[in-house]
């Protein structure tokens, strides 16, 4: 999968705009509900490699009906069958199965059609948040001192406690990567950190609802290089020209493993989620059926 610059700039584009456009023409989804799949990859490197594990894993429904989007974070650690069946890190589809691969186990096992996937990287996810301006988070002293530290202290944005905190590309990409302190009574781990990338990926959306194509090709610019899709030039084109009619949706998240439905297990060494995943199949159709609270 590699993409033409052209593909590329309305990848961009798409990614944005949060993904907020309807399937592209012959897609066979749920009339008025469309999935994308953004994956973000654990690595620095200026463009996209294929040998790289997927550090974020998030599906993007645009709900018409219910006029909403959905954030849905799929925790990383996650066993699940591979293409072949053979359990494996939900992580490690992406450098072992490819896109082709990630998309079949996760229309298989959520029985959803996935209209197209956007990859990005570290490198771009920072200069994505710079080229919007940052995002203002509010923080505890605790995630304060986990961002200094892996940090190194070595950054003058460095935010000194608890409260608001404005931070740059490098600041919140380290916010997003924290794994150790709790957040909102949750267990800490992935599903803390999974929570904090999605309360930066909002504030993103919010500041790309009122975005003009000059700005858009301002962030295309900034993040280009390592921002990849699947999606031809014609199906991201229609996506983009629909997708204006939820750029005032409802932002609603999810998790996938859902609480009750997993157990902590190991897989060749390795800690995992072991999820139930018919039990999360039903839950995460019964989310999509459920109109959200006003």
């Amino acid at each position: 999968m590699r993409s033409t610059l052209w593909t590329r700039l309305l990848a961009a584009a798409l990614l944005v705009c949060a993904l907020l456009a309807p399937a592209p023409c012959g897609a066979q989804e749920t009339e008025g509900r469309h999935h994308y799949l953004l994956l973000g990859l654990d690595t620095y490197a200026d463009d996209i490699t294929d040998n790289a594990r997927t550090d974020t894993m998030m599906l993007v429904t645009l709900d018409e009906t219910y006029d909403r989007i959905i954030l849905t974070s799929i925790l990383r650690d996650t066993k699940i069958p591979n293409p072949s069946g053979n359990d494996t890190k939900i992580n490690l589809l992406y450098k072992n199965h490819g896109i082709e691969g990630v998309t079949q186990v996760l229309e298989r096992e959520l029985e959803i059609e996935i209209s197209g996937t956007v990859l990005i990287n570290y490198e771009s996810v920072k200069d994505l948040i710079d080229a919007l301006g940052g995002v203002d988070i509010e923080i505890t002293q605790n995630e304060a001192n986990t961002i200094s530290s892996i940090l190194l202290n070595d950054d003058p944005n460095l935010p000194e406690g608890a409260g608001v905190a404005h931070m740059t590309g490098r600041i919140a990409l380290a916010y997003m990567r924290n794994r150790w302190d709790t957040l909102d009574g949750s267990s800490g781990g992935d599903f803390s950190r999974t929570e904090r990338q999605r309360k930066v990926l909002t504030q993103l959306l919010d500041k790309c609802r009122n975005l003009g194509l000059s700005e858009l090709s301002d962030v295309y610019n900034a993040i280009s290089d390592g921002v990849e899709t699947d999606m031809t030039a014609l199906e991201l084109l229609t996506a983009i020209q629909h997708g204006y009619g939820l750029l005032q949706a409802q932002l609603c998240e999810y998790r996938i493993p859902a609480d009750g439905t997993y157990r902590y297990g190991e897989l060749n060494g390795s800690s995992v989620l072991s999820a139930n995943w018919t039990r999360n199949k039903e839950y995460f159709h019964e989310m999509l059926d459920t109109p959200p609270e006003v």
